[in-house]
């Protein structure tokens, strides 16, 4: 059976990818430490920022495929952005190569600077120079590209749930119970993606379109502002905000992209569907 490495495999996105993948595949589930894993998947401790621990996994492994989904988010250190997702995303390149494995690498719609909406899905990597994360990913994107011409590069946006909650409401509830008000920017477009259509196309890009390659973009097929965004999943989940969300604009504030409205042409022609939210939470009912 086909082997599978999914890098990342302790972060939210892993709780819909592992077990998609799994129903086709043997999988790997690698993070740093293994024991934050939440799956009956087989696991692997490796640090991917150290080049010669992703060699002797590739090794260990002999995968047929690796999703590359391991990341340093907002929030995290700059120094531990460009770690992984940068230098980290160029060792499991350049393993991927050496290896000769299909390699499908998660990236991010922030590389663009928000200014030039709507954006063909391939376009020109242009981060804003304040948002480290941006530029990390932009430098991975970089690295896959080159080292590796025959991956995927995919740009998703904003991740969310409907069994699990997503980690940016998370923080937002985490902010309430704390007694503090949120703002959210009502002009930062973005097109959300839900994790079980983004796990699918994912999966899809790594086991059965192996013949595609470059960049493309797999988001939600619907644009909404961060504020919208984020009142529909407080909303979902049955968060108590009432008076204390502000609606309020981005513009002044360094680093935060605008409008990251993006084509999914590429996808399409694939037949990979990624519904919008509101079409997501008609037919979605929360968890008791």
């Amino acid at each position: 059976m086909t082997n599978v490495i999914i890098t990342g495999a302790s972060g939210y996105l892993a709780n819909a990818l592992l077990p998609c993948v799994a129903e086709y595949a043997d999988v790997i589930g690698v993070a740093r430490n293994a024991a934050l894993i939440d799956s009956s998947v087989k696991t692997c401790s490796a640090d991917i920022t150290q080049r010669d621990a992703v060699f002797d996994l590739m090794e260990r492994v002999k995968p047929d495929a690796i999703i590359h989904c391991a990341a340093c988010n907002p929030g995290g250190s700059d120094e531990q952005m460009f770690a992984i997702n940068d230098i980290g995303t160029k060792h499991v390149a350049e393993a991927a190569q050496a290896f000769g494995c299909r390699l499908v690498s998660v990236s991010s719609d922030t590389v663009l600077s928000g200014t030039d909406a709507p954006y063909a899905e391939d376009a020109e990597a242009a981060p804003l120079a304040q948002n480290a994360y941006a530029v990390s990913k932009a430098r991975g994107e970089a690295h896959v590209t080159s080292i590796v011409p025959s991956a995927v590069v995919v740009r998703t946006s904003l991740i969310y749930g409907t069994s699990l909650m997503d980690r940016g409401t998370a923080g937002f509830v985490e902010r309430l119970d704390a007694g503090n008000e949120l703002t959210l920017f009502n002009d930062v477009m973005r097109q959300p993606v839900h994790d079980e259509a983004l796990a699918k196309g994912l999966c899809d890009l790594a086991l059965k379109h192996t013949d595609v390659s470059g960049i493309m973009s797999l988001v939600g097929n619907e644009t909404m502002s961060r504020y919208t965004f984020g009142i529909q999943m407080l909303d979902y989940w049955g968060v108590d905000y009432a008076g204390r969300v502000q609606s309020n604009s981005g513009a002044q504030i360094p680093g935060v992209p605008l409008d990251l409205r993006i084509s999914m042409q590429k996808v399409h022609k694939l037949g990979i569907v990624t519904p919008g939210v509101s079409e997501v939470l008609k037919a979605a009912s929360r968890p008791a």
